[in-house]
């Protein structure tokens, strides 16, 4: 023990400064001195930074040794006094500052540290490293732009868009820009978004075209840390309609595709998709001015489009019209840029929806009007991508026969086992206690008496909680984001909860690991995964898609 009173000890942290150390002085008065403007110990940045230049967002801790933890592994066990206090003190604190650089990083900063002892002895090489890091970040400007941040704000001049698609036109074209190709259709536009960007963000300034492209070229406006990035030297390239948190994306990006155009009207789902793959996807694909960004060449058309009845009331040359649903989008796209494929996914329903009259159209215009061949299959997610969700989907693969000659060698993927169970899928530790049902729950009475096990997953049916038989989890749907008894319930180690987000996105298919699941509601967050498709099925019907072109 160190035989110290807890006031004493209090005096004793207390007299070990937290804030204005020498080492910290040191960089700050020496910074200063060579121009560079910072605030020290701003508590407006999540974990006060010793030394904070927000405009560029790097953060500069001067960590104590003893404080922090240097060399833990060793030096804890030179700890003789006091081990029950000071052990798990300091443990917290090596916690709090691996808490404190993952906060940041997530909301773009770059971070710095540096012992105390370090800079005391090397100031001039500590001072080195901040100055390369902050010319780094400049890039002949005053801060790296991100998109995120400029958020909904209008500008002071007009949009390049009316209906603001300025952010996908950007985005679109610096996925593109090695293509001059498909750039060229988004080059124009981008650069007049980007001169107002940066007009916007410096009112000081006079933004020249040179600037502009000095801006683009440099990548001002692009994440060096993509989840999901772009292919280099793609095989081909797909569009992305009703795209949702892509899904279709991730599979055929997977297989080697370049994306060259997404569009989808929910912003919630928007906001995903761009903190996944850095690309905003225009808005309502009904509009022209969003169709007309469509590259005219590209090899597959993806969309999982909803599910809507066909007019029976007027025809045109014969056929069903299609006008005023959104299938009827799909149709002008395919008919004016011919892809090589068009791949849809929809719900099971749609064969028997509206008597067999929906599904009868859609393959009515694809194959007659449009000369498609098609194919068509219903498949699960169980039984055809080894993922422990009973969800049926149907799937239409239609070929060009004209530039896929060999089409007639198509063949949906096999069945194949399940060895997956869903304790794959499941997070072993103690969820958000926001997932759990309480004792004071008034449904938990008879979820307590039914969910008996931990092997299976559970629906509450109204007044019942019903078993999957199967041991896997029920289809997912986007009523989920509905109302929390809408979710799947499982009974863990530590009672019984509802799967999480996270687990949800898991069971359709998603690298949790790498998937970015951005700060928005629980409730957005279900109705995403619900509605999403299961990307490694979509996976498996591209591959034999590919293999054809």
């Amino acid at each position: 023990m160190d035989n110290l009173t807890a006031e004493q000890r209090r005096k004793s942290m207390q007299s070990n400064k937290a804030v204005g150390t020498k080492a910290e002085i040191i960089l700050s008065k020496t910074l200063l001195a060579r121009g560079h403007k910072h605030r020290r110990n701003d508590k407006s940045v999540y974990g006060t930074p010793d030394l904070a230049f927000k405009k560029i967002k790097l953060a500069v801790f001067v960590d104590g040794e003893f404080w922090h933890g240097k060399d833990w592994g060793k030096q804890k066990n030179n700890i003789k006094s006091n081990q029950a206090y000071w052990i798990p003190k300091i443990k917290r604190n090596i916690q709090r500052d691996y808490e404190v650089n993952e906060k940041l990083t997530k909301e773009g900063w770059t971070i710095l540290r540096f012992w105390s002892k370090e800079v005391e002895k090397e100031a001039l090489s500590c001072i080195l490293k901040i100055e390369n890091e902050i010319n780094s970040l400049k890039m002949n400007f005053t801060e790296r732009i991100s998109l995120n941040t400029f958020g909904d704000k209008q500008f002071k001049v007009r949009l390049v868009e009316p209906d603001n698609s300025g952010k996908a036109i950007l985005t679109h074209y610096l996925h593109n820009s090695e293509d001059k190709k498909i750039s060229k259709i988004y080059k124009k536009n981008a650069i007049k978004y980007a001169k107002e960007f940066l007009a916007y963000s410096y009112p000081q300034d006079t933004i020249t075209s040179e600037a502009v492209n000095e801006a683009l070229q440099s990548g001002l406006f692009s994440n060096e840390r993509i989840p999901f990035p772009p292919k280099k030297n793609p095989k081909f390239h797909f569009i992305d309609l009703f795209a949702g948190v892509g899904g279709f994306r991730l599979a055929f990006q997977n297989l080697g595709g370049q994306c060259v155009y997404s569009s989808e009207w929910n912003k919630d789902a928007q906001t995903t998709y761009y903190a996944n793959f850095d690309d905003f996807p225009f808005g309502d694909i009904t509009k022209e001015l969003i169709k007309n960004y469509i590259p005219q060449k590209f090899d597959i058309l993806c969309a999982g489009f909803p599910c809507q009845a066909f007019s029976i009331a007027g025809y045109r040359k014969g056929f069903t019209d299609t006008r005023g649903t959104l299938f009827f989008d799909i149709e002008q796209i395919v008919e004016k840029h011919r892809p090589k494929v068009v791949f849809l996914e929809n719900v099971k329903n749609l064969v028997s929806h509206d008597k067999g009259q929906t599904f009868k159209t859609i393959l009515e215009i694809l194959e007659e009007k449009l000369g498609y061949k098609v194919f068509h299959k219903v498949l699960n997610s169980m039984t055809h991508a080894n993922m422990p969700q009973n969800r049926e989907r149907i799937f239409i693969v239609a070929f060009d026969p004209k530039q896929v000659k060999n089409y007639d060698k198509f063949n949906f993927p096999k069945e194949i086992k399940l060895t997956k169970t869903i304790h794959d899928i499941l997070d072993q530790e103690k969820q958000d206690d926001k997932y759990y049902y309480s004792k004071n729950h008034p449904y938990f009475p008879e979820l307590d008496k039914t969910m008996t096990k931990k092997d299976t997953v559970y629906q509450w049916r109204r007044i019942y909680a019903r078993e999957n038989k199967n041991n896997v989890c029920p289809t997912l749907t986007a009523n989920m984001g509905a109302g929390g008894h809408n979710v799947p319930l499982i009974r863990d180690d530590f009672g019984i909860r509802k799967l999480t987000p996270r687990e949800c996105f898991a069971f359709q298919g998603y690298p949790v690991d790498k998937f970015v699941l951005p700060p928005i509601v629980d409730s957005k967050l279900y109705m995403q995964a619900g509605n999403s498709v299961t990307t490694t099925l979509v996976e498996r019907i591209g591959k034999k898609i590919v293999d054809l072109l």
